[in-house]
C-alpha cells in the first residue's frame, strides 16, 4: 500500500496564526475564552479545550466574566460585536481572524462608502459571510448569493455600481461563472478576487491527485466548508472518497496492499490528527 500525501496539507496560515495565538495565552497563565468556535475542527477544538480555552456562544456570558483574554474566531465576528468587545476595559480582545478574511472586511467597508452596492459569493449562514456583511455601509445595498439563480433575485439598478466579492473558501471556478453573468447585468461593475490563494492550490491538487490514486481520503471537519469543497472535488475524478473527521472512523474502512491512496486535509485540520489517522491507517 503506497501513500501519497497532499503538498498542501494540516492547517492553513491563518488557522495556525489564530492556534498560535490562543496557545501563546494559555502559556501566560491567562484565562482564555473564544466567542463560538474558533476553527470547523471539533478533535482540535477539544485539544484546545483540555488545555484551558473555555467556549461561550452567547456574548451576554461575558457579563459575569472579569480579566479574562477573548480569542476572535478566524472567521471573523460582526462589527458591532467586535466594537463592544473592544470597549469592554475587563476584556483582553485578541483578533484571530484570518488575515485574509480581515483584509476582505476592509475592502467591503472601503468600496461600499465609496458608493458601490455590495455582491457577495458564499454561504449566507456561514460565520464568515455573517461578519463580512456587517461592515457593508447601511445606506448601501447588499446581496449574497450561492448559485447562479440567485442572481435573478438582486435588486440593484443595472447602472448602480456593484462591487463582487467572495467568501475567501469558494472555488474559484464557481465564482468566474458567477461573475461572467454578473457582468452582462451590471454596467459598472467591479470585481475582486477575494479567494484564498492556499484554497485554491488544494482544490487543484485533489483534482490532479484524484485522477490518479485508487483511493482519497480527506481529513477534516464535517462542518467545514472548504473540507466539504475537497470532497465534491474528488468525487468527480474518483469513486472511492472518504471524508474522515477522527480515527475512530478509519476502523470501517478496508485497504489492499497495492493500492495508492490519496491523502488531504481541509484547512482546518492538525497535522497531529492527520497523523493519527495515518498511523491506524497502515
Amino acid at each position: 500500500m503506497k501513500l501519497i500525501f497532499a503538498k498542501h496539507i494540516g492547517f492553513c496560515k491563518g488557522v495556525n496564526r489564530c492556534i498560535f495565538l490562543v496557545e501563546q495565552e494559555i502559556n501566560k497563565q491567562n484565562k482564555v475564552y473564544a466567542l463560538g468556535e474558533l476553527l470547523h475542527n471539533k478533535e482540535e477544538m477539544k485539544r484546545l479545550e483540555s488545555l484551558g480555552l473555555k467556549v461561550i456562544t452567547d456574548i451576554k456570558e461575558l457579563d459575569s466574566l472579569k480579566n479574562i483574554s477573548l480569542i476572535i474566531r478566524t472567521h471573523g465576528v460582526e462589527k458591532k460585536i467586535l466594537h463592544q468587545l473592544v470597549s469592554n476595559n475587563e476584556i483582553k480582545v485578541i483578533d484571530g481572524t484570518c488575515p485574509i478574511v480581515k483584509k476582505n472586511q476592509v475592502v467591503v467597508e472601503e468600496y461600499s462608502k465609496k458608493g458601490y452596492n455590495v455582491i457577495i459569493y458564499g454561504d449566507p449562514v456561514h460565520p464568515e459571510i455573517k461578519a463580512l456583511i456587517s461592515y457593508v455601509s447601511p445606506e448601501r445595498k447588499k446581496f449574497v448569493v450561492t448559485s447562479l439563480e440567485d442572481i435573478q433575485k438582486i435588486d440593484i439598478n443595472t447602472d448602480e455600481p456593484v462591487v463582487v466579492i467572495s467568501q475567501t473558501t469558494k472555488s474559484i471556478e464557481e465564482y468566474k461563472k458567477i461573475c461572467d453573468v454578473l457582468k452582462t447585468k451590471f454596467k459598472n461593475i467591479k470585481i475582486l478576487n477575494t479567494i484564498c490563494r492556499e484554497t485554491i492550490l488544494r482544490e487543484k491538487e485533489v483534482e490532479d491527485m484524484s485522477k490518479r490514486v485508487n483511493k482519497v481520503i480527506i481529513i477534516g471537519g464535517k462542518n467545514s466548508a472548504n473540507t466539504q469543497k475537497l470532497v465534491f472535488i474528488a468525487k468527480k475524478y474518483n469513486n472511492n472518497v472518504y471524508t474522515i473527521s477522527c480515527e475512530e472512523e478509519i476502523k470501517d474502512l478496508k485497504f489492499k496492499e497495492n493500492e495508492t491512496i490519496g491523502i488531504f486535509s481541509g484547512a482546518s485540520t492538525p497535522k497531529w490528527l492527520i497523523q493519527k489517522i495515518v498511523e491506524k491507517i497502515c
